[in-house]
C-alpha cells in the first residue's frame, strides 16, 4: 500500500507541474478539434492532396522498411534511392512519427490523428517554457496556445512533417536565454541538436531567425559580445554534430537537388498585384486560408501563408509594438512583418529559393505570441480597447472591398463562401477581444474570458480548417484505407521488373517497387536521367517519352477497370472497388546486355521523343568515358543508322535475348544473373549512388554511370553481379553524432567541475 501511495504522489507531482498541465491544456483543445473528423472517419483520420498522397505513405513505407532491416537502400522510392536522404526530411526526424513504429504500419491511418494532437500539446508545452521566461506564467499559458493553434498551424495541416518543427523550435531559443541569462551552457547545443535532428529544412531556416534574435537581442556592437559568440558557435557546431546521424545524410542527400541552387529571379524581388497585396494584408491580420486549389485568394498556392493568433490576430502585437518601440521583441516582429510583404527579404529565410515559400512564419508567431502574453498581463498601459476597434474598422474595409473590387474589377477571391467564414472569423475575433477588454474589470474575468474566447477560436479554426481540407478529398476515409489495404495484396510474378507507375505512394505503403514517385527528396541521379532524356523531374515523375517504360522495367500495372484481351494476373479488391493487375509484354527487366554505346554529346543530338528509343539501343557514356567501353562494345552513330519509335518492339527484344535471369533485391543492393555471348557492358535501369559498389563473379569492377543510370562490364559466359550498396553519409552521420555526443558531456561535465571548484 505504501508503495501504491508513493506512486500517487508521484503521479500527483507530475500532474501539477506547468508543463504537464500546458501540455494537457493544449492536447484537449487538439482532441475537441480533430476529434470529429475522426469519429466521421470511423478512426481513420485523412484530409486531401499530399497528407494522403504523401504524408501516410511515406509513413507506413518507414514503418515496413525499419522493422525489415530497410534502412540503407529502398526499392519503392523513385526507381530506388538511399532510405535516410529520400525520407529524412519527412518522417526520421519526428520523435511522433517514430513512437507510430511501435505499432503495425496499416494502423498509421488510425494514429495519426492523435499524434497531430500530441505535436500541438508539444508545441504549446515548449512555447511555455520559452514565454514564462518573459511573462507571469499564468499569460505564458495563453501564449502557448496562441502558439500552437496559429494560423500556421492550420494552412499547413497537410503537411503532417511541418508540425514537428513548429512543436521544437521553441527549445533554440529557451537554450539561447538559458546561456545569454542563467550561464547555463549546453542548453542551446541541446535545442540545436533537437532541431537540426527533426527536420534539417526548418533547421536552416531557425539558424537565420537566430542570427536575427541575437542582433536585435544584444545589439549591434558585435566586438563587444564576441566571446558571447564564440559561446554560440561552439554550441551550434556541438548540437549539430550531436544530430549529424540523420542531419549529415540529409543534407548531403539534398545538396543533389538541383532545386536548391535555382535563385529568386529579379522580376520576383517585390510583390505588383493587387492578389499579392490582400495575401499579405490576410496573412496578418485573418485566418490562415487553405492551399493548393482550396486557396481562397490564388487560384494554386502552396506558400504556406499565415501569422494570424486565435481570436487576437494581430491586436496585442501591434499594442506591444506601439508602447514598447525600442524594445527588441518590437524589432524583430516588425523586421519579420516587413519581410512577410516584401518577396526579396521573405527569401532570406529560404536561402533565396526560387520558390517563395512562408514556411517560416511560425518563428515570427512565437515572438507575436510572446508579446502577446505580455500585453495580457499588463492591460492597463495599452491602448486595447482602440486597437481593437481600428483593426477590426480595418478589416471589415479589407473585406467589404475585396468582393466589391473581385465582382466589379478583378477576380480577386476564387472561394468566396469560405474567404467570407475566414474574414467574419478574423473580425469577430478582434471586436470580441475589444469587448473582453472593456467587459472585464479586474483580472481573474479577464483571464478567463480571454482563455475561452482563444481556446474557442483554436477549436473553430483547426477543426474547420481541417474539414475543409477533408472535403477536398476525392474518396471518404474507408474507401482511402481499403485501397491502401488493397494494394497490400498485390504480388509481383517476377521480381526483375517494376510495377508501371507514375505516381507510386499507394504502392510505398505496400513497400511495392513503381517506375515514379511523388517527392520532393530525389537522388541527383534521376534528375540527371530525365534531364538526358530532355525533360524535367519535378515533385512527379514525368511520363517521358516513348519506349521509357519498356527501359525501366515497368512491365506491370494496375487498373481499375477490366480490359478486354488482357489476361489478369491478379485480382484485388478493396471495399466495394475491385483492380486488376496486367502485364506490358514489351518491357526489358532491371539488367540487361548491351553491344553499343553512345557518348553524352552524341546522344543530345537525338531529339527528344527518340532519346528512350536510343537508350534500348545504346549505353549513353560522358565522352571522357570512351576508351574504357570501346574494347567491349561498339559506337553507335545516329547520323549514320538513325533510329524511330517503331523500333522498340526489336529493341526490347534484343535487350530481352540477354538480361537478368534473376534479381534478388535487398536492402543493401542486390544480386543478378547475366549470360553473355562475348564481353560487353550490362545496364541496369538503378540510379547510380556513390554508395554502391560492384562485383561480377566475385571480382570488384568499376561502375559506369550512364545517364545517371548504373553500367558494369561482362565477361564471355554466365556472370554473378552483385551490387552492394553503404550509405556512407549515414556512417559519417554516425560517427559524427558519437563524437559531439561524447564532447557535449564533456562541455557540460567541466563546466560543472568548474562551478564546483
Amino acid at each position: 500500500m505504501k508503495h501504491i501511495s508513493s506512486i500517487n504522489n508521484i503521479i500527483k507531482k507530475i500532474l501539477k507541474t506547468g508543463y504537464v498541465q500546458v501540455f494537457l491544456i493544449n492536447f484537449l483543445i487538439a482532441m475537441i478539434s480533430f476529434i470529429g473528423l475522426i469519429i466521421k472517419g470511423d478512426g481513420i483520420f485523412t484530409l486531401a492532396n499530399d497528407y494522403n498522397e504523401q504524408q501516410i505513405p511515406f509513413h507506413m513505407l518507414a514503418n515496413n522498411s525499419l522493422k525489415n532491416g530497410g534502412f540503407l537502400w529502398n526499392w519503392s522510392i523513385d526507381l530506388g534511392s538511399s532510405f535516410v536522404g529520400a525520407l529524412g526530411f519527412y518522417v526520421l526526424g519526428s520523435p511522433f512519427a517514430w513512437l507510430s513504429f511501435l505499432f503495425p504500419a496499416e494502423l498509421y491511418p488510425y494514429l495519426t490523428g492523435w499524434l497531430y494532437m500530441m505535436k500541438y500539446a508539444a508545441a504549446g508545452a515548449f512555447a511555455y517554457g520559452y514565454i514564462k521566461m518573459f511573462a507571469n506564467k499564468k499569460y505564458a499559458v495563453l501564449g502557448s496556445v496562441l502558439y500552437a493553434f496559429s494560423g500556421f498551424q492550420c494552412v499547413n495541416l497537410i503537411f503532417h512533417h511541418f508540425h514537428d518543427a513548429v512543436a521544437f523550435f521553441p527549445l533554440m531559443l529557451i537554450g539561447y536565454e538559458k546561456l545569454v541569462r542563467e550561464g547555463k551552457k549546453g542548453w542551446l547545443a541541446l535545442g540545436v541538436c533537437v532541431n537540426a535532428f527533426v527536420n534539417y529544412y526548418f533547421f536552416i531556416q531557425e539558424v537565420i531567425f537566430l542570427i536575427l534574435y541575437f542582433l536585435c537581442r544584444e545589439g549591434l556592437n558585435i566586438w563587444k559580445k564576441r566571446k558571447l559568440i564564440g559561446s554560440f558557435f561552439v554550441e551550434g557546431i556541438l548540437g549539430v554534430g550531436m544530430a549529424g546521424v540523420l542531419f549529415l545524410p540529409s543534407v548531403f542527400f539534398t545538396m543533389q537537388n538541383p532545386r536548391i541552387t535555382r535563385l529568386l529571379p529579379l522580376n520576383h524581388w517585390f510583390y505588383s498585384g493587387k492578389r499579392d497585396l490582400l495575401q499579405v494584408v490576410h496573412t496578418l491580420f485573418f485566418p490562415g486560408e487553405l492551399m493548393s486549389s482550396q486557396s481562397c485568394i490564388k487560384e494554386f498556392d502552396w506558400s504556406s501563408w499565415s501569422a494570424y493568433l486565435p481570436m487576437i490576430g494581430l491586436t496585442m502585437a501591434l499594442c506591444f509594438i506601439l508602447k514598447n518601440w525600442k524594445s527588441w521583441i518590437t524589432k524583430i516582429i516588425v523586421i519579420c512583418l516587413i519581410a512577410t510583404g516584401i518577396p526579396v527579404l521573405n527569401s532570406v529565410f529560404g536561402m533565396f529559393s526560387d520558390t517563395n515559400y512562408h514556411r517560416w512564419l511560425f518563428m515570427l508567431i512565437l515572438l507575436m505570441s510572446l508579446a502577446s502574453a505580455l500585453v495580457m498581463e499588463d492591460r492597463a498601459r495599452y491602448p486595447l480597447k482602440k486597437i481593437s476597434l481600428i483593426i477590426g474598422a480595418f478589416m471589415i474595409l479589407a473585406t467589404v472591398g475585396s468582393y466589391w473590387w473581385s465582382e466589379n474589377k478583378f477576380q480577386l477571391i476564387y472561394q468566396p463562401d469560405t474567404f467570407f467564414v475566414w474574414s467574419m472569423t478574423g473580425i469577430l475575433g478582434v471586436l470580441f477581444t475589444g469587448i473582453i477588454a472593456i467587459a472585464c474589470r479586474n483580472n481573474k474575468s479577464f483571464y478567463l474570458c480571454m482563455f475561452m474566447g482563444i481556446a474557442v477560436f483554436s477549436i473553430f479554426t483547426t477543426g474547420y480548417t481541417s474539414e475543409l481540407y477533408h472535403r477536398n478529398s476525392d474518396r471518404s476515409p474507408q474507401e482511402y484505407y481499403d485501397r491502401i489495404m488493397a494494394f497490400h495484396d498485390i504480388k509481383i510474378p517476377d521480381n526483375r521488373y517494376r510495377i508501371a507507375s507514375d505516381d507510386n505512394t499507394l504502392l510505398m505503403t505496400a513497400s511495392l517497387p513503381g517506375t515514379g514517385s511523388f517527392t520532393s527528396m530525389v537522388n541527383g541521379s534521376i534528375y540527371k536521367f530525365y534531364e538526358a532524356l530532355g525533360t524535367s523531374r519535378p515533385v512527379f515523375t514525368p511520363k517521358g517519352p516513348e519506349g521509357l517504360r519498356a527501359l525501366l522495367g515497368g512491365k506491370y500495372y494496375v487498373s481499375a477497370q477490366v480490359e478486354v484481351g488482357r489476361e489478369c494476373i491478379q485480382t484485388i479488391y478493396s471495399g466495394e472497388k475491385t483492380f486488376y493487375l496486367y502485364e506490358h509484354h514489351l518491357t526489358v527487366p532491371i539488367g540487361s546486355a548491351y553491344d553499343n554505346y553512345m557518348t553524352e554529346s552524341q546522344f543530345q543530338k537525338i531529339p527528344k521523343e527518340l532519346r528512350a528509343i536510343a537508350m534500348l539501343k545504346c549505353i549513353v557514356i560522358s565522352d571522357d568515358k570512351k576508351d574504357i567501353v570501346s574494347g567491349l562494345m561498339e559506337e553507335y552513330n545516329w547520323n549514320d543508322e538513325g533510329l524511330s519509335l517503331q523500333d522498340e518492339e526489336v529493341l526490347v527484344n534484343e535487350r530481352c535475348e540477354e538480361a537478368s535471369e534473376e534479381l534478388t533485391k535487398k536492402y543493401n543492393g542486390f544480386r543478378s544473373t547475366i549470360t553473355v555471348d562475348r564481353n560487353k557492358y550490362a545496364f541496369f535501369s538503378v540510379p547510380y549512388d556513390r554508395g554502391f559498389s560492384a562485383y561480377v563473379n566475385g571480382e570488384k569492377v568499376k561502375i559506369l554511370e550512364s545517364n545517371g543510370m548504373m553500367a558494369v562490364p561482362l565477361k564471355t559466359g554466365m556472370n554473378e553481379i552483385q551490387f552492394m550498396y553503404i550509405n556512407y553519409n549515414l556512417i559519417i552521420g554516425v560517427i559524427s553524432t558519437m563524437i559531439f555526443l561524447i564532447l557535449w558531456l564533456c562541455y557540460n561535465g567541466g563546466i560543472k567541475r568548474r562551478k564546483v571548484k
